[in-house]
């Protein structure tokens, strides 16, 4: 029987991220082996607004949506985190309940441990100032995406989310253009007609239930995770 690979080994690229970065590489390896995989094959609610959580989550693969809902039950999306970002990070070591809900997207794979772990490589000096960068980079992505919500049409809405939902290794969308209009704020109509304008062009290709990116840069996806100027982590 062949033996299971180690978390870190799965998943190499998570080594170097945000929340690790100054830590050994045996350090790292081994904080990432505690962790769990967990596959999702469908929309799952991994967190939830208001609730307390007793362990945070890693992407590894795949999307999550990080949405509010507000005291008059209207929802806003909030962040779309991908590989390499966390969350619960705050609510495990505040003791305090989520801020937000955060739902992955089908065919994602998160990494989940207990808060134990985290309180115990919050110890180090190196980590404690990976999380104030953390917290850094939600405070500026916060203030853009207020910047995008109150000045950007709702083309230019629809393209930055298509740009944050998929990547170049991994140019699939898997939601229905419902979903999207739901995160958008907008009629499904409105969506449908906007990416049959896309299709037409060949920047996207339609499916059941799939969008796929067929020219990035057609689309405004110029800003890649490489050319970031602040660290998400989460």
């Amino acid at each position: 029987m062949t033996p299971r690979l180690k978390v870190s080994a799965t998943y190499p690229d998570l080594i170097g991220i945000c929340l690790l970065r100054g830590l050994s590489e045996e350090e790292q390896r081994a904080f990432l082996d505690a962790c769990t995989p967990r596959h999702y094959c469908e929309e799952t609610t991994l967190l939830t607004q208001s609730e307390h959580t007793a362990g945070f989550y890693i992407v590894a693969r795949g999307r999550v949506i990080i949405s509010f809902l507000d005291v008059e039950g209207n929802l806003s999306v909030i962040h779309v985190a991908g590989p390499g970002e966390i969350m619960g990070d705050v609510e495990c070591l505040s003791d305090m309940p989520c801020a937000a809900t955060c739902t992955s997207l089908p065919d994602t794979t998160m990494l989940y441990a207990p808060v134990s772990l985290l309180l115990e490589y919050a110890q180090k000096p190196q980590v404690i100032r990976n999380i104030a960068r953390i917290l850094h980079g939600r405070l500026v992505r916060d203030n853009e995406n207020r910047a995008v919500e109150q000045f950007q049409t709702v083309d230019a809405r629809l393209l930055n989310y298509l740009c944050v939902l998929s990547t170049p290794d991994d140019p699939d969308i898997r939601i229905s253009q419902a979903h999207l209009a739901t995160l958008m704020g907008c009629s499904r109509q409105k969506v449908n007609r906007m990416l049959k304008d896309l299709a037409e062009r060949g920047s996207v290709e339609l499916g059941r239930g799939r969008i796929r990116i067929l020219d990035r840069k057609s689309i405004g996806c110029e800003l890649e995770q490489g050319d970031m100027t602040y660290e998400v982590g989460g």
